[in-house]
């Protein structure tokens, strides 16, 4: 079978996200399992710069079109990685220009486009959500047709929202290829009001007998077009990178227990579920050394090293230490900012005899604030900055790593805790509880809570943090146990791909 696999971001090429993680180490062990595949991502200014080589590639294909009434010309630039093809599409206007610099470039008029810099991969649209990304990937769909064409592929693996009108494209010319979609979070639809995309190419799609309904958003009072919706109405099959996360989104939304659920999204999921065209496969993990017994030996000298290195900054070095690595952000952040008479849950973690937190994140202001109103507390580290090597040590020397998100379509950050002998205290939710068990369980990995109720949520999660230091000090052979069956558990990217063989791609051939 002939696979293209189109993505917005493509590791080592582009990264933002997951999204670059999955579209840079899947392909490869798809490559392995004997799929024909290539990718398609766009070239964007960025890359270019911390890849001169690429500047002085040959265009293997050049063609135009007409975008938005603007003929635009388009370059592929082919690269390979890891043994993989990959096809950049490259489009100054829309993926190399910073219009912070130079307005003047600027292919058409409009008040609020071209204004922010196209070089990344995504922008952020400050009066209309999305507004930016929803123009230059639309154009990127459209760019992609003659590519699909002339390299004729029996399936088309597209990404998120992003790559959501493609599918449209696609049907609307008639085109025989199957499309799978993967979903890496339901939360980012790419929904606008059809006001704001008045005589905007992607209005075809919203008008044409075959694809219309299909890319409205189900809440009909938003009277808003929904490119997620798109792709999941129209692709063969749909798949979310996780077997839980798959369950969550086919349910509704409820904030009185913290639950995301389809975001608006779930009775179009449902209905996909039950006619067998939506999976959950869970996400792999690229490790960087196979385990065993000398290792694992090895690694806790090193936690102790690391875990001496934090504790200068903390009166009671000896204590439990847990740490947090990530984006000071809602989905990440928010159960740790929740009150609970009266204070929040980190600071009653805080209140915590023999505890100490080391934090590292950035993000939304009003959670970096937090942060830095409890700087006085003596057992808090806190470092809001994005940091690679201070990421790995607060990895590697805490006793327990916290990730209590609200909601996770797998997580990468808990595999990587556990193949360091960290224990991870998670929510049981989406990917984090296909990847954690219990501490009480035979082959336990770590510790978590979750509830019916946001009280109970809460309490749970501070129940949690508590057996979490019980264990510790309590029971260090249990613990050890522990950090031993973590460091041993492996997610290889290899199971995956065989699942997605078997559960999308081999049966939308049979289609």
């Amino acid at each position: 079978m002939k696979v293209l696999y189109i993505a917005a971001e493509c590791k080592p090429l582009s990264k933002v996200g997951g999204v670059g993680d999955v579209a840079g180490e899947l392909p490869p062990a798809l490559k392995e399992q004997g799929v024909d595949l290539e990718i398609v991502t766009p070239c964007y200014g960025q890359t270019l710069q911390k890849n001169p080589g690429l500047n002085s590639l040959t265009p293997t294909h050049e063609y135009s079109l007409t975008f938005h009434g603007v003929r635009e010309d388009i370059s592929i630039l082919h690269t390979e990685f890891r043994g993989v093809p990959a096809n950049l599409l490259k489009s100054p206007a829309y993926f190399e220009t910073d219009y912070t610099l130079e307005p003047d470039k600027a292919p058409f008029n409009h008040p609020l486009l071209f204004k922010n810099d196209y070089s990344t991969p995504y922008v952020y649209s400050r009066e209309i959500p999305y507004f930016d990304d929803a123009l230059r990937f639309s154009f990127f769909c459209r760019a992609c047709l003659p590519l699909i064409q002339e390299k004729d592929p029996d399936i088309v693996h597209i990404n998120d929202w992003v790559m959501g009108y493609l599918p449209g494209w696609m049907k609307i010319m008639n085109m025989p290829q199957k499309t799978v979609l993967t979903i890496h979070n339901i939360g980012y639809q790419g929904n606008i009001h059809r006001q704001a995309i008045q005589d905007w190419d992607m209005q075809e799609i919203d008008r044409h007998q075959d694809t219309m309904g299909l890319f409205t958003d189900p809440r009909r009072e938003w009277n808003s077009v929904n490119a997620l919706r798109l792709a999941m109405e129209m692709s063969h099959a749909i798949n979310t990178v996780s077997p839980t996360y798959k369950k969550e989104i086919t349910m509704p939304q409820d904030q009185s227990r913290f639950f995301q659920g389809g975001n608006g999204l779930d009775e179009v999921a449902a209905r996909l579920d039950s006619q067998g065209r939506l999976h959950g496969i869970l996400n792999g993990f690229e490790y960087s050394f196979s385990p065993d017994d000398a290792g694992f030996e090895s690694m806790i000298r090193e936690k102790s090293r690391m875990k001496a290195a934090l504790g200068n900054n903390f009166p009671d070095p000896e204590g439990l230490l847990l740490g947090f690595v990530g984006r000071a952000v809602e989905q990440k952040f928010r159960l740790l900012r929740e009150e609970v008479q009266g204070k929040s849950v980190l600071e009653h973690i805080l209140d915590m005899p023999g505890v100490n937190v080391a934090v590292l994140a950035t993000g939304e202001p009003e959670y970096e604030s937090f942060l830095q109103s409890l700087s006085d507390r003596p057992n808090l580290y806190a470092v809001i900055a994005f940091d690679a090597q201070k990421a790995g040590q607060i990895s590697l020397g805490s006793d327990v790593f916290l990730m209590p998100s609200l909601f996770e379509p797998c997580g990468i950050t808990q595999m990587q805790s556990m193949s360091h002998a960290t224990p991870p205290l998670v929510r049981w939710t989406g990917g984090l509880a296909d990847t954690v068990r219990p501490h009480n369980d035979p082959a336990g990995t770590g510790f978590g809570f979750d509830g019916s109720s946001r009280r109970e949520i809460l309490t749970n999660q501070l129940e949690a943090v508590n057996q979490a230091r019980q264990v510790y000090t309590q029971n260090p052979l249990h613990f050890r146990a522990l950090q031993y069956t973590g460091y041993y558990e492996r997610f290889l990217w290899a199971n995956s791909a065989l699942e997605y063989i078997e559960k999308l791609y081999q049966p939308v051939m049979k289609m």
